[in-house]
């Protein structure tokens, strides 16, 4: 039924050519190649079988709006589905974020069957405007870019989508060293993140979250052509609580979760916003040493939720390394009980 890939072989280019001042043209910053439509539906859960129900062939989910593994349906070539993801069923050591599984089965043929009249085209579903779907977006949109012959602008896209894999999958923690690139990644993704600092996330509508994704984009467009920019790395957190092995905390800047790693806190809950009594959190656990299993908070705090708001597609869910509250609502349980859930679930273990 699913998964017959088609391989696009392309033209081989000798290894000695080398292009040291790639310029793009203007079709290839403004407006991508092919037609990728971005259709943006905030905080909006989908099963598998309802997406492919609902919308319509050559649809591509992005990064959880469907509760459901990377899957690609090419059973009939005629009406291809996908969706990628590495929130639901995965283990983030060995599933690539969003961004690396697009960038990966783009130069694997992706557009080989997702096209129109001989161009790529896809249907792009996305429910928020994180750095990991700024980056598929970006990728899907400026995909002749990821297939480019010009190898210096192929191998400034593979930093950006290495290091944004690393750290995605680690919930932001991963040990960057190489603090130039962390700093243009710090610049490139700054109308995100300036946007969860200031706690309005929850209140965006379509037309913001776009704002943000066309934004991001724009800056990785400069910044693979080399006129990108750097970004002074702050890494301000306040701890509000937590128990043995880990932290609850508020952040303030772009490196904080870099500053909790240096400072040894390798396992935190986040607390991102509330409104009108609703919680949203956020988990980190690269601690392999501690005794903490987040699967195991999930359950709980499901089980903890007030009446009526834990369904199939809107519960408090993740993997062993990240994971966060339920996206459509927010969580009912204040910091304190949630500080209260961990540690008792810690002490059981």
């Amino acid at each position: 039924m699913l998964l017959l890939w088609s391989i696009n072989i392309r033209k081989i280019y000798k290894p000695d050519i080398y292009y040291t001042n790639p310029m793009l043209d203007s079709k290839s910053q403004d407006t991508g190649y092919g037609e990728i439509n971005l259709h943006i539906e905030p905080k909006k859960k989908y099963t598998w079988e309802e997406f492919k129900k609902e919308k319509p062939p050559y649809s591509i989910a992005l990064d959880g709006i469907v509760n459901a593994k990377t899957i690609i349906d090419i059973e009939d070539p005629e009406r291809p589905y996908a969706n990628f993801d590495h929130h639901s069923e995965s283990d983030d050591l060995v599933t690539r974020a969003t961004s690396a599984q697009v960038h990966m089965i783009i130069n694997l043929g992706l557009f080989d069957i997702f096209k129109k009249d001989g161009k790529p085209y896809a249907e792009v579903f996305v429910n928020h405007c994180d750095e990991d779907a700024d980056h598929s977006c970006w990728l899907l949109k400026h995909n002749d870019l990821v297939t480019h012959p010009n190898r210096v602008i192929v191998e400034t896209i593979n930093r950006l989508v290495h290091w944004e894999d690393k750290l995605d999958s680690t919930a932001g923690a991963y040990p960057l060293r190489d603090i130039s690139m962390k700093k243009k990644m710090a610049w490139i993704f700054e109308p995100y993140k300036d946007a969860r600092f200031k706690r309005i996330l929850d209140e965006m509508d379509e037309g913001g979250m776009r704002d943000i994704i066309e934004s991001v984009g724009n800056r990785i467009t400069l910044y693979v052509n080399d006129k990108g920019q750097e970004l002074e790395l702050e890494g301000h957190y306040e701890i509000i609580g937590g128990g043995p092995g880990w932290s609850m905390v508020e952040e303030t800047g772009s490196a904080a979760r870099m500053a909790m790693y240096n400072d040894g806190i390798k396992t935190f809950v986040i607390v991102v916003s509330e409104k009108d009594g609703f919680f949203r959190y956020t988990f980190g656990n690269i601690g392999f040493g501690t005794k903490i299993y987040l699967p195991k908070i999930y359950e709980r705090c499901n089980m903890e939720e007030e009446r009526g708001i834990i369904t199939d597609t809107n519960r408090w869910d993740g993997t062993t390394m990240k994971g966060g509250s339920p996206i459509t609502t927010g969580s009912t349980i204040y910091p304190k009980k949630l500080e209260y859930i961990m540690n008792d679930e810690i002490s059981k273990s």
